[in-house]
């Protein structure tokens, strides 16, 4: 008997059962937490194994068996997102020891800064 190798054939309908039953759970969590994104992935892991059986004749005759392994997965995006800007007119020098130092601008002027700088008060 010939098996297609197609997600809708046969070989692969416990994989395609298993993503449907998480699509399912998904959708059921989404409605329930009211959140507005989710994803189902289907992996397939795919390996074939080399073997050299008998046939009729005696003879070794290679062949591949395919052995397919499936994994699904269901996930719910939560996105919880913060941004804003500093909105100070800082200046980056370095200290005498080599540390980076900001210093505003409002309250120091570039001379000041880079004397500060120089003598360690970075």
């Amino acid at each position: 008997m010939r098996y297609e190798l197609s997600l809708a054939s046969e070989t692969f309908t416990p994989a395609v059962e298993a993503v449907d039953r998480q699509m399912i759970v998904l959708l059921r969590r989404m409605r329930q937490q009211h959140i507005s994104e989710g994803s189902v992935s289907l992996k397939i892991s795919v390996s074939l194994e080399r073997q050299f059986p008998l046939d009729e004749n005696g003879q070794q005759q290679e062949i591949y068996v395919p052995r397919f392994e499936h994994e699904t997965a269901a996930q719910i995006v939560q996105k919880a997102k913060t941004s804003g800007e500093i909105d100070e007119d800082f200046v980056l020098v370095l200290g005498a020891d080599g540390l980076p130092a900001m210093y505003s601008r409002d309250t120091d002027n570039l001379f000041d800064m880079v004397e500060k700088a120089g003598n360690g008060d970075a």
